[in-house]
């Protein structure tokens, strides 16, 4: 039997472990002890063998830029994960049980608040220079990313599991704080600024978050 295997067995003793029986629940139990310590297998392996780790790529390889960062943490909030900023790779790493929603309600935020971006460049920042064109974007972004922030709150899981730390633990022991891109650092708020952000917080009143179909209890993103 394989470390795999093995594992799924462990997880089905324990499950069995909880029976109303005594006498089954018993011998689950020793049953799946016995499979822990012939495979070497600890409890926090079990924990962790739960969590899910779904990737979504970022518009960046090594450094994100900050509305898009404040994004990923709003949506890994949401679904009680943790994440991470997989530099050179350009992509964030949603951890958890539900990390595979997370990554699929990331994905299709980015698409929208993209194009919400495009439309706004296109629609009042035609006669601007490149560069304050880009700042003004991101404005604009990081107000849609705040309006967004009550709607996916309202959904908002608990804290990440204890699987999810044996997960992290096992799996990402060195991490490194990084620092996300903020093209406006340093500047106040003017009028401009103010207009650019009102303009973001409607863009993202179309954003609508429901439950996934078929009955399931995870949440999908209209």
């Amino acid at each position: 039997m394989d470390h795999k295997k093995a594992l799924e067995k462990i997880k089905k003793c324990l499950r069995l472990g909880a029976s109303s029986n005594p006498h089954e629940a018993a011998a689950a139990m020793r049953q799946a002890r016995a499979l822990m310590e012939k495979h070497r297998i600890e409890e926090d392996d079990v924990l962790a063998s739960e969590v899910q780790e779904c990737a979504t790529r970022s518009g960046a390889k090594n450094r994100p830029v900050a509305w898009e960062a404040k994004l990923a943490a709003i949506v890994s909030r949401a679904y009680a994960c943790r994440f991470l900023f997989m530099a050179g790779l350009g992509e964030y790493r949603f951890i958890g049980e539900m990390a595979e929603v997370a990554s699929y309600t990331m994905t299709l935020l980015l698409r929208q608040v993209r194009q919400a971006r495009r439309d706004y460049i296109a629609a009042h920042l035609t006669r601007c220079k490149a560069a304050t064109k880009t700042k003004r974007a991101d404005v604009f972004c990081d107000a849609w990313a705040y309006a967004v922030h009550a709607k996916v709150m309202e959904f908002a899981g608990s804290e990440p599991s204890a699987a999810v730390e044996a997960y992290m633990a096992k799996n990402h022991p060195q991490l490194e704080t990084g620092k996300a891109t903020q093209r406006n650092a340093g500047k106040g708020t003017s009028q401009r600024s103010m207009k650019d952000a009102l303009h973001g917080i409607a863009a993202a009143s179309d954003v609508r978050l429901n439950h996934g179909v078929n009955g399931a209890e995870q949440l999908a993103l209209q």
